[in-house]
């Protein structure tokens, strides 16, 4: 086992490093609205870019998963979802999500991905969620603010 994670551990510090990005990429097809204009708020579909607060200053809903880092941001906004399905959150920079159901429990992702090469997509994480009204909980960013995109898959 140790052999097989020193095998990877060497093989990913002698991987070269991506080539930069010379053309924008088109979002995966569920969240082509990656593209469109900022919405006012956080709405299913809509792309919105959040202002983030200083995570020690931020008045999270609960504790977060992980500890923020320190220095970083964070930010709490409401979601209302009104169809039962597979929700895609998108984040154009990387930061730790929760998403929280309306009795306060952080839910478990069903998947989580990078977004495609120079798409502007960095993180992906899917959740299953019934109709309700939930929160989603950034937190760790590392910088002050962040575009999110939720849009059913």
């Amino acid at each position: 086992m140790l052999t097989s994670l020193l095998a990877a551990l060497l093989q990913m510090a002698t991987a070269p490093a991506p080539a930069a990005c010379t053309a924008v990429a088109p979002p995966p097809a569920d969240l082509a609205a990656w593209r469109t204009t900022d919405a006012a708020a956080l709405t299913i579909g809509q792309p919105t870019t959040l202002t983030l607060t200083p995570a020690a200053a931020t008045a999270f809903a609960i504790t977060p998963d992980r500890a923020p880092a320190p220095g970083s941001f964070g930010g709490v906004v409401p979601l209302t979802v009104t169809t039962y399905g597979t929700y895609r959150v998108a984040l154009s920079a990387g930061a730790w999500i929760d998403l929280i159901d309306p009795a306060k429990t952080s839910l478990k992702s069903v998947a989580h991905t990078e977004g495609p090469a120079c798409s502007g997509i960095r993180k992906i994480v899917d959740f299953t969620l019934a109709p309700g009204r939930y929160t989603l909980q950034l937190s760790s960013a590392k910088a002050a603010s962040i575009r999110v995109l939720v849009a059913p898959r």
